[in-house]
């Protein structure tokens, strides 16, 4: 990831002052990456495809949902500066990914992200780190986004909506690294569907 993963370079946040979000979005970067350049060299053009716009709709329908607050409220810190340098890398790679699918668009995205006239399709094509791909956190956040979806079914079939809150939900776990992995979303599921534990 080109800026997070610059060793040295102050202007952007290190890994260590990411949040799991953060940290979250970098490893789904990295691997959609990974994927795409797999993808290209098959020559399958419309999987590479489906795996940028899922990784589209993970990034705006779940990091930037919840990181609302870190955008937006109270003054300039670090937390509020690696939330944007995470948010401009992963869609920095988007645009450069995207650019032999969408190339005017891509480099229009390109350009307002890097406030210059360079064009993407002068960059190169993304190196993967594998050491940003982190998959235990990618298992908890989907366990987290999988129950999420499945506590917001239920409230709406039952007809409460979600600004009330709720005493508790109780999630069977069949395993004992399923919860683990629960307890380290608990707080994002918590908030998410406006219960109290």
């Amino acid at each position: 990831m080109s800026k997070l993963a610059q060793a040295g370079d102050s202007s952007t946040a290190s890994l260590d002052h990411l949040t799991d979000l953060d940290q979250w979005a970098v490893s789904q970067a990295t691997r959609l990456a990974r994927d795409v350049d797999q993808a290209l060299e098959q020559f399958d053009t419309q999987r590479a495809g489906r795996f940028i716009a899922e990784f589209v709709d993970d990034l705006s329908n779940w990091y930037v949902r919840l990181n609302r607050r870190r955008f937006w409220k109270g003054e300039i810190s670090q937390d509020k500066i690696a939330a944007y340098q995470t948010l401009s890398t992963c869609l920095e790679q988007i645009a450069i990914l995207m650019c032999s699918f969408s190339p005017f668009y891509a480099d229009n995205l390109y350009q307002n992200l890097t406030f210059s006239k360079a064009s993407v399709h002068l960059q190169d094509f993304p190196s993967v780190d594998s050491n940003l791909i982190d998959e235990e956190l990618e298992s908890q956040i989907a366990i987290s986004q999988a129950i999420t979806s499945l506590i917001l079914r239920i409230r709406k079939a039952e007809g409460i909506k979600v600004r009330q809150p709720l005493q508790k939900a109780i999630v069977p776990a069949l395993s004992e690294t399923f919860a683990e992995q629960l307890k380290h979303v608990e707080q994002i599921i918590k908030s998410e569907v406006n219960i109290k534990e």
